[in-house]
């Protein structure tokens, strides 16, 4: 005898128009869904206006859309099993199937890459599939991780524009498709990190330990290449399991499953020591092509060592960069091997006024 299952169901709701969670509860009827939503609102979804985007068959939460806009998402894996038992299938609510070649593609580097490198374990099979996260994908997970380190509420927009011939430059050097955006925090913590997606994120502290604008370009040619490079995207896999990366990788356009809320931890992951000299390497050469100075990371980082204490808010910075001497060292030396005709960015004056991209704040 088949067990009937709950008809009533805890649920989160998004608006579609921004990406704030909506505890919620759904209630299963004849046609329709009904939903509560925490602050007192309630809705009516007519079975025949939504589709399931995820249906939990790789351990994700149940999703579903209505009207290409609003969307709830159910981690109850029974609930799709539930509709069933209300007499509503896929030819009711259709499963989306648009993102379903890019799973597919993700299946099979997950799956050869596992039975090459088995001993290795599937924690560096998801890290290798991430290489082949379609781009509209790599994207929604940038702007998901970056919604939580870096919430609109918190960012300096008002005289970012001074800094962007910067980012033009590097960016016109790179030779990519790559679009690049930086986003500046006022916060006093002195870090950068390169998000997915080509976000990258300069907290108002490490633009405040800069001497010149050509500190900063060598912060961002070195974040340019981790993303180029997608080593974010693989720091990530990396703390997921593989299952769980696909379920990031087959999220359908309109949605953010529930397991980028762990992206949060991309704040604190370390790169793996040849990261970071692929990233110093590129970031180098990056400069050379851009007509600037290659030193200027280099620069940074041995001021930085020179004066952190313990409890030091340059520690941020380093405990994500080490400094150590073998690396500046190595970074010194790169510098010396090019050849470059150097451009200067703008005086030191000039830099300390448009470095203060916080000043609206």
């Amino acid at each position: 005898m088949i067990r009937p299952l709950e008809v009533s169901y805890e649920a989160v709701y998004y608006d579609g128009q921004s990406t704030t969670r909506h505890n919620a509860r759904v209630q299963l009827r004849a046609a329709e869904l009904e939903i509560s939503i925490e602050n007192g609102a309630a809705f009516i979804w007519p079975y025949t206006s939504m589709r399931i985007t995820a249906d939990g068959t790789y351990g994700e939460p149940v999703r579903i859309e209505h009207e290409g806009v609003e969307a709830l998402v159910i981690e109850a894996r029974e609930f799709v099993e539930a509709l069933r038992q209300h007499g509503v299938t896929h030819k009711t609510i259709p499963l989306d199937l648009r993102s379903w070649p890019a799973v597919l593609l993700c299946c099979i580097a997950i799956a050869v890459i596992a039975t090459v490198l088995y001993s290795r374990g599937v924690r560096l099979a998801a890290e290798q599939a991430a290489r082949f996260m379609p781009a509209g994908m790599e994207r929604r997970l940038g702007l998901s991780v970056i919604a939580i380190l870096a919430p609109e509420q918190a960012r300096c927009t008002d005289s970012e524009s001074r800094l962007q011939p910067i980012v033009n430059r590097l960016s016109a050097a790179t030779g990519s498709r790559q679009p690049f955006k930086v986003i500046y925090v006022n916060q006093a913590i002195v870090n950068a990190f390169a998000a997915p997606g080509g976000f990258i994120v300069v907290f108002r502290g490490l633009l405040d330990e800069t001497k010149t604008a050509e500190e900063f370009a060598g912060v961002l040619a070195h974040e340019m290449q981790h993303v180029l490079l997608k080593h974010s995207d693989q720091a990530l896999a990396r703390e997921f399991s593989a299952r769980a990366m696909l379920s990031l990788m087959s999220v359908d356009s309109g949605g953010t499953p529930a397991a980028i809320e762990a992206g949060v931890r991309l704040a604190n992951l370390k790169y793996q020591r040849s990261d970071e000299e692929a990233a110093d390497l590129g970031g180098a050469r990056l400069l050379a092509r851009a007509h600037l100075p290659a030193d200027g990371l280099a620069i940074l980082l041995r001021r930085l060592q020179a004066y952190s204490m313990p409890g030091s808010s340059a520690l941020s910075y380093l405990s994500n960069h080490p400094a150590t001497e073998e690396r500046l060292e190595a970074l010194t030396q790169q510098a010396r091997s090019l050849n470059q005709s150097v451009t200067p960015l703008m005086s030191a004056e000039d830099w300390a006024i448009a470095r203060d991209v916080c000043a609206g704040k």
